[in-house]
């Protein structure tokens, strides 16, 4: 537990000390999510830098999305699928920081739209989507 008592005394020491990473971080979040929208991307509603991102799948096709993202996009982001949330719902969430930069949302919002389109094609139905090395 000490640990995570130390990190939470750092970040309130930076949000004390340091005011230009929050506004920093509200700027490639307000970046990151209206790009999104602008792509037509639904985001739902949020007033937090957790970004979600709603599409339409099953199961099998969200994991290889994410994999696809991760592995050849560079891109991480968290998964919410059934029954979490209803069947045939994919859930991406995306956490924006302060060290993102404007090229960074750029690069994610391209690569949201590639795997959009290779969703939309069904290039995730029970192919692999990383390559062995």
């Amino acid at each position: 537990p000490m640990p995570m008592v130390f990190g939470a005394l750092k970040r309130l020491d930076l949000l004390q000390t340091r005011p230009e990473l929050k506004a920093k971080l509200w700027e490639i979040v307000e970046d990151l999510q209206s790009g999104l929208k602008k792509e037509g991307f639904d985001i739902g509603v949020t007033q937090s830098p957790v970004t979600p991102v709603y599409m339409h799948g099953e199961v099998p096709e969200a994991t290889n999305l994410v994999l696809d993202l991760r592995e050849n996009y560079g891109i991480f982001c968290s998964i919410v699928v059934y029954p979490v949330i209803p069947k045939g719902q994919i859930l991406l969430r995306l956490i924006p920081t302060a060290v993102h930069t404007h090229e960074d949302v750029e690069r994610t919002i391209k690569a949201f739209a590639a795997c959009r389109e290779k969703l939309a094609a069904g290039k995730y139905v029970g192919e692999a989507v990383v390559q062995p090395m």
